[in-house]
């Protein structure tokens, strides 16, 4: 159960959460409001996105940027990538209105939107599936959101549109249990440059040819990832792949949270403390849901 914080812990600057509001510009987090941010970002050619902060720096931000230049984001590791991506799309929600970019997401581990399960997602959510629910749920229907993602592809040739960011958690198991998925995905990858559509997702191992299950002959696709951000990986292999090093693998089990972000130019940051949104997420998502 997460207990209300006091206005002391939200504003120490101690509390976890405190450093990513701070990347985003929030003061206060109970009075925010993210219009006039929204205003001054409304054009902005690409996505800045904040990560978090070098070990060896820690009152610098590292971002990372989404944009016809880097269209395609990895998120890949043994541990700590759903807390990853859910800190992302929410710094997206935060920072950018709907009328610049949407998000398509898919929850494989039901960790992205969790924090909204009162409030609702942002106004920025235009799809949503998530992978485990409860029995009272109804199913996830990933045909369905397969379409709605290929529909918003559809609509955008020749179009002007919002960039929609699809946001794909746990992707390798994705694919295992939902191989028809593999079709959407590399649609995106084949035709998003030109549409405006962007893709970010996590992997535990594969960092380039997703393909669980192809052994057994199911679908797969292959996507280069512009940029990787690299927690603890599982091999060494997985790390050299991803980074062209063995650094990620060589991090500490513990603590959680350390990672390499790897931009186009391949200029490797860190290791970086990444960012946590789990602590400002439900508070954050409310006040993004009441403007």
């Amino acid at each position: 159960m997460a207990w209300p914080m006091s206005a002391a812990q939200t504003h120490s600057p101690a509390w976890p959460g405190r450093r990513l509001l701070d990347a985003l510009d929030v003061t206060d987090l109970d009075t925010f409001d993210p219009r006039p941010g929204w205003q001054h970002r409304a054009h902005d050619d690409v996505l800045t996105i904040p990560v978090g902060a070098p070990v060896d720096a820690p009152d610098s931000v590292v971002s990372i940027e989404l944009g016809d230049h880097a269209n395609v984001a990895l998120c890949v590791g043994i541990t700590g990538k759903t807390t990853v991506l859910q800190s992302l799309a929410l710094s997206v929600c935060t920072l950018y209105p709907p009328t610049r970019v949407q998000l398509a997401i898919a929850d494989t581990q039901n960790g992205i939107a969790s924090a909204n399960a009162t409030t609702g997602p942002p106004p920025h959510v235009v799809a949503h599936c998530a992978g485990y629910r409860r029995a009272a749920d109804p199913p996830a229907n990933w045909d369905t959101w397969c379409t709605q993602v290929e529909t918003a592809l559809d609509q955008r040739a020749g179009q002007p549109q919002p960039d929609l960011l699809v946001v794909v958690d746990a992707v390798d198991e994705l694919l295992g249990s939902h191989p028809q998925v593999a079709g959407t995905l590399q649609r995106i990858v084949d035709e998003g440059r030109d549409k405006r559509v962007r893709l970010l997702m996590s992997s535990t191992e594969q960092t380039s040819k997703f393909a669980a299950g192809a052994r057994l002959g199911r679908p797969s696709f292959d996507a280069t990832s512009d940029v990787v951000i690299a927690l603890r990986t599982a091999t060494a292999q997985t790390s050299m792949d991803a980074l062209g090093g063995p650094q990620a693998w060589q991090l500490p089990m513990s603590p959680l949270g350390l990672g390499y972000v790897r931009p186009p130019d391949g200029a490797i940051t860190g290791p970086v403390r990444l960012f946590t949104a789990a602590d400002v997420a439900p508070t954050l998502s409310s006040r993004l849901m009441t403007i």
